[in-house]
């Protein structure tokens, strides 16, 4: 029995939520997870492995839903009670990342494959994937209604609206593995997380479309509008895929809308992701500001995964953002106008001008199903 060993990723707490770092020759990973209210943080903490022999990993992240998801509540095993939003999100996140390790586990052919997360097991351990030799995505998609089947829904009566969802979550991953000059990804999302390329020739570029009727990025910030498709236990939903190639070194994103719902323009996540990278000395101190910088604007709780790939380390990864960071700095200054209308123009004026680049590699339109 060929064993799966698991790299663990450091942790540390900045005082403003929790984060994690991890390097390896050619990867270097950050997450960072926050709470609005202390011990109610419906985010899963962010999803981030990496088999070392392989170069191929995934990131993620999952964002509980607690609006439809607010309803009913789970009690734990040591009595605490949750909310369904919270467990599902975990729920999923564990799903994915069991997913990912039984895909590790039929590929593996010697000892020594690395991961880096927290928990060690054997490849016997790993369920087979009841659509073994399916597409990734219906693989995916089945063993997720398995991991949420195993928590009984409440009586129906205890679901006081249509809109009410059991185990409600988003989510968005990006699978990627590494070959020569550039990166195949597979980007997974349901929901309105997102995942996204970051580069110093194209800057954040989305690689995910939000599951909502309104598709211009700009709306959506102002809007919130509702979802047409998540995650959950009692309804059907869609995993949607997006397959690309991208060119080495790059950065992969994933963010829960706490970190890019509450800013003033979808340019302004990256100047927030660029400020804190430039004024960072190693990818932990990265990920402090990080969340520093996002407790200070946000009003929900927000998760991020990335992973930097190609990069010698963090000096380089720093370097060469720096021109796109003073770029950005100077043409989208994080300023926001006195006036209402004043500033409804200024983000009309922003977005378009920043739109071009950041739709670029976005998927086309389609509805989910």
């Amino acid at each position: 029995m060929t064993e799966i060993r698991v790299r663990g990723v450091a942790a540390g707490a900045p005082g403003a939520g929790t984060i994690w770092h991890y390097r390896d020759e050619g990867v270097m990973a950050v997450g960072v997870w926050t709470e609005r209210l202390d011990g109610r943080g419906e985010d899963a903490e962010p999803l981030f492995a990496h088999r070392v022999p392989a170069a191929e990993g995934i990131v993620g992240v999952f964002d509980g839903l607690g609006g439809s998801g607010a309803g009913a509540a789970c009690e734990l095993r040591d009595g605490t009670r949750r909310s369904g939003a919270w467990v599902g999100a975990r729920l999923v996140r564990s799903g994915v990342l069991s997913w990912f390790l039984d895909a590790a586990a039929r590929t593996t052919s010697t000892d020594g494959t690395a991961l880096s997360d927290g928990t060690a097991l054997a490849d016997g351990e790993a369920r087979e994937a009841a659509a073994a030799g399916a597409k990734p995505t219906e693989a995916l998609r089945t063993r997720l209604v398995e991991v949420l089947a195993d928590v009984p829904a409440p009586p129906r009566s205890k679901i006081v609206s249509r809109m009410r969802r059991w185990l409600p979550t988003t989510m968005a991953a990006a699978h990627y593995r590494l070959g020569g000059e550039q990166a195949e990804c597979r980007v997974l999302w349901a929901g309105d997380s997102r995942a996204y390329a970051l580069s110093r020739g194209g800057g954040l570029q989305a690689l995910t479309r939000d599951h909502t009727d309104e598709t211009d990025s700009l709306q959506q910030l102002v809007q919130d509008p509702p979802m047409t498709n998540v995650i959950c236990a009692d309804q059907e939903f869609t995993i949607a895929e997006h397959v690309l190639l991208l060119p080495l070194p790059c950065v992969l994103v994933c963010a829960t809308d706490g970190f890019f719902g509450y800013v003033e323009t979808p340019a302004h996540f990256e100047c927030h992701l660029l400020s804190t990278l430039r004024a960072a000395a190693d990818e932990r101190e990265w990920a402090e500001r990080l969340a520093r910088q996002v407790s200070g604007y946000t009003g929900d709780d927000a998760s991020l995964s990335l992973a930097a790939l190609g990069y010698a380390g963090f000096a380089e990864l720093r370097e060469s953002f720096a021109a796109r960071s003073q770029e950005m700095e100077a043409r989208y200054p994080l300023v926001r106008a006195a006036e209402d209308g004043v500033d409804r123009e200024w983000r009309a004026r922003t977005w378009e001008d920043y739109r071009p680049g950041y739709e670029r590699l976005m998927p086309a339109t389609a509805e989910p199903g």
